[in-house]
């Protein structure tokens, strides 16, 4: 009984439960090494994608309406080239408070500065001003831009003898019917957008990183391969 006891084959180990194959651990570096290369990337991508998703959601609504008024000779009642210079001039003034005194329109008490609410801009080509009103409701941003085109109109009417033009009014603003910011997909896009590019700097950055250690050890090979062999103790080398 002895001997067919030691004859007897040791037991094969068995599997443990949860010791993974070389399959898995293969897959596992796998993943691991993706993750340490474009990881970095990935989150600068998604971090972006979620601040322009966030700004697109929670920003104050705000609503943006137009009016624009013309500056003509007052002479001929045309649009001369003095008319279109003075158009300029009338641009800057338009969201000045000493301007906006002028209005027979009561200006809407939304706070902040009336930069902030008045926008003025102009063409270097024709003398046509545009008044922009931003406001948070859409009758706010109208009321603005009304107020300050009606301002305008009166402010050039009283220097009209002094220019030699005046300022004509062309449209009034009409409330918006929608919102001008924010815009959900312009946001999310400008917010992707940042990502991709923080994304491709960074991996700019790593590869030139990675690339660098080769670069030394290659110098070090040439220098080594340059240097000659040492000569041993003892031994004295003869020329020919």
């Amino acid at each position: 009984m002895q001997r067919r006891d030691a004859r007897r084959r040791p037991p094969r180990p068995t599997r443990r439960a949860g010791r993974s194959t070389p399959a898995t651990r293969r897959l596992r570096g796998r993943i691991a090494a993706a993750a340490r290369r474009f990881g970095l990337p990935v989150a600068f991508v998604l971090a972006g994608l979620l601040g322009g998703l966030g700004y697109a959601v929670f920003a104050p609504t705000t609503y943006t309406a137009t009016a624009f008024v013309m500056v003509v000779d007052d002479g001929e009642g045309q649009s001369g080239p003095a008319a279109v210079s003075f158009a300029q001039a009338f641009g800057r003034l338009a969201p000045l408070p000493e301007t906006l005194a002028y209005s027979s329109l009561p200006l809407p008490d939304a706070g902040g500065s009336t930069r902030a609410h008045i926008q003025a801009s102009t063409s270097p080509d024709t003398p046509l001003i545009k008044l922009a009103g931003v406001g948070g409701t859409a009758r706010e941003a109208a009321a603005f831009a009304n107020a300050a085109a009606d301002a305008l109109v009166r402010y050039g009417t009283s220097h009209r003898t002094d220019t030699g033009v005046r300022v004509a009014l062309m449209t009034l603003a009409e409330p918006p019917v929608e919102p001008s910011s924010p815009n959900l997909p312009l946001g999310v896009a400008v917010g992707t957008a940042s990502g991709v590019l923080l994304a491709g700097l960074t991996a700019a950055v790593m590869s030139g990183r990675r690339g660098r250690p080769g670069r030394r050890e290659k110098g070090r090979a040439t220098t080594t391969a340059a240097l000659p062999d040492p000569v041993p103790a003892g031994r004295v080398e003869v020329g020919p």
